[in-house]
């Protein structure tokens, strides 16, 4: 069996229960397997540090969440420059910043989102 799979779908179970802070260490379990046995590039790895984000930002840990959004930017810039994930990303990026103080970085970081989403 995929031990990765299996955390994606505990940190998932949890999240529904609203333990979040068991999810997120399972999600953290989950993104160091994949990260063992897959390149940073690979779908399964974007997919655990965009949900990792997601929990972190949720439960006010921004500037954790922060983090993994720019590891995903510097991911994506690579893969997928113009794309919907990649919008998303910096739009996450934006609010990241903004709740932390950055305001010229949370500027920035929308402006590039409103940019790739036009070109969409």
């Amino acid at each position: 069996p995929d031990i990765g799979m299996t955390l994606w779908n505990l940190g998932n179970a949890y999240k529904k229960a609203k333990n979040v802070v068991k999810a997120t260490k399972l999600f953290q379990e989950c993104l160091s397997v994949r990260e063992k046995s897959l390149p940073t590039t690979h779908p399964l790895v974007i997919a655990v540090l965009k949900e990792l984000s997601r929990i972190l930002f949720d439960q006010e840990l921004y500037a954790e969440s922060l983090q993994l959004c720019r590891r995903l930017h510097n991911i994506l810039k690579a893969l997928r420059p113009l794309s919907e994930d990649m919008a998303t990303v910096c739009h996450s990026m934006g609010m990241c910043c903004l709740e932390i103080g950055q305001l010229d970085a949370a500027e920035e970081a929308f402006t590039e989102s409103v940019r790739i989403e036009s070109a969409l």
